[in-house]
């Protein structure tokens, strides 16, 4: 079984001064797709990644001699490429 969630991150400068506070200007924010399996058999390669010019950021799998159906199974996590969103479209954000 495999499930889907989102990633977000706000995009920010590196903190500046203003009236003897710092604050950090963010602008955008990032959303990655993210799926977590319980339990595959057909992993993904280097050229799945994105400096290979595929779509995953990360991709990480363990296996602790889990079976499927007699194959040697894995857990694991995968991370696509961003996308660029407002800030007003992360889920509970508030402008």
């Amino acid at each position: 079984m495999s499930f889907i969630s989102y990633m977000y991150k706000l995009r920010s400068s590196g903190p500046f001064p203003v009236n003897g506070k710092f604050i950090a200007h963010t602008f955008k924010a990032e959303k990655n797709e993210v799926t977590v399996h319980e339990a595959i058999t057909d992993l993904k390669v280097s050229a799945d990644m994105a400096g290979q010019e595929g779509e995953y950021v990360s991709i990480s799998y363990s296996s602790h001699a889990l079976t499927l159906e007699g194959e040697l199974a894995f857990q694991g996590t995968e991370i696509k490429k961003p996308v660029y969103i407002e800030e007003s479209e992360i889920p509970g954000a508030s402008t």
